[in-house]
């Protein structure tokens, strides 16, 4: 009897062996199956990221292009435009300077307004200014006329070449024997000059205007007498 005992004491040990070695099979087999999931993943993923760095660089450097073309138009434009500045900033001056001294009249020195006129003009336009002078030049003297002038603003109104119109504003004040006390005007001249002669002046309307006797733009010079030819 004893021995039964002894030999069902044996088998009992054998039971929590096997129940051990089961439950180490999952700690096996699971980096297993880690390094199979790694492992279909990477040509994959590798794959991914130099189609990512190839689109990335050929992005930059088609901006970087792009910037570089259009930092180079915008520079010529640039300077483009600076020069057509520079240049009717150049027309505007000679036309106020012009007018402004044109619009300084005193009947005591209208040798002097003659020469203002004349000053800087074409050959076909300088004797136009200088019968305009005398017609005036009688009224100038009778009403004891003096003005002074100040420039107000300066355009460019148009260009055709080395051609250019410059619109000139001019704030006149005058005074004589009929308004002592001084009278304002506004005056606009139109100065149409030629670059390409050191911008020479070859027309000018609204010399005159507001002066007595009734002067608007300049008189073309008297036809000479039959006895003068």
């Amino acid at each position: 009897m004893s021995n039964t005992g002894a030999s069902n004491t044996g088998p009992s040990n054998t039971g929590p062996s096997n129940i051990g070695v089961t439950e180490q099979e999952p700690a096996v087999s699971a980096p297993t199956a880690t390094a199979t999931e790694a492992g279909s993943r990477g040509p994959w993923w590798s794959s991914v990221r130099a189609l990512a760095v190839v689109t990335v660089l050929a992005v930059v450097a088609a901006v970087t292009f792009g910037m570089l073309w259009a930092t180079d138009d915008s520079a010529e434009q640039l300077q483009a435009l600076q020069s057509r500045l520079d240049t009717e900033a150049e027309a505007e001056a000679v036309a106020s300077d012009y007018a402004l001294n044109v619009s300084e009249v005193d009947f005591r020195d209208l040798d002097a307004w003659r020469a203002a006129l004349t000053d800087g003009v074409s050959g076909q336009l300088a004797p136009k200014l200088e019968g305009a002078v005398d017609v005036v030049a009688p009224w100038l003297t009778q009403m004891e006329y003096i003005a002074d002038a100040r420039l107000l603003a300066a355009e460019v109104a148009s260009n055709d070449g080395d051609t250019f119109v410059v619109q000139v504003f001019v704030d006149m004040i005058s005074k004589s024997k009929q308004t002592p006390d001084g009278v304002a005007a506004t005056a606009t001249y139109t100065v149409t000059m030629d670059r390409a002669s050191d911008w020479t002046i070859t027309d000018v309307g609204g010399v005159g205007t507001g002066l007595p006797g009734g002067a608007g733009e300049p008189e073309p010079a008297p036809a000479p007498a039959d006895g003068g030819r």
